[in-house]
């Protein structure tokens, strides 16, 4: 039946956009792990940045040796280097967590239109089904009829 192996395609598809949706989820989870985990290094490097700034200050009141006051310095640009290379590991992941979403909802999406197609092809099926019962009842109660009027003639 023609109807059959329609019906078997769009399930197979609908089963492909599925998994789609699934590993689109997978990753998604993956790409907003990896931005949380950024987000929380960035909070620690800006932590300890200001931790060491407070101990530069400090140091600086009670009186600091000059190599320690180099080496402070020293520490305090390497924090701020290594804040600004996680903002922008933070923007670039931010970036791919959209890009995930997006392409969960391009899946979702694809998978909703399987699923709408296959109820519609479900539903006309139903109304064919439901004419041929119909048509055959109708059928049956004119046959009953002509019977009826045959026989009381």
């Amino acid at each position: 039946m023609d109807y059959s192996r329609t019906h078997s395609a769009f399930l197979t598809l609908q089963e492909l956009a599925q998994k789609s949706v699934d590993d689109a989820v997978i990753k998604l989870k993956k790409a907003d792990d990896k931005y949380h985990n950024a987000q929380q290094q960035l909070n620690e490097l800006r932590d300890y940045y200001l931790e060491y700034q407070q101990r530069l200050h400090y140091s600086l009141t009670k009186g600091l040796k000059s190599g320690d006051l180099t080496n402070l310095h020293a520490f305090i640009g390497t924090l701020e280097k290594s804040i600004s290379l996680q903002q922008q590991q933070l923007l670039s992941l931010s970036i791919k967590q959209k890009q995930a979403t997006q392409h969960l909802f391009q899946c979702q999406k694809k998978l909703n239109g399987y699923k709408t197609l296959l109820e519609k092809k479900h539903l006309i099926l139903l109304e064919q089904q439901n004419r041929l019962q119909q048509k055959l009842t109708d059928e049956f109660a004119q046959q009953q009829s002509v019977r009826r009027t045959m026989y009381e003639s």
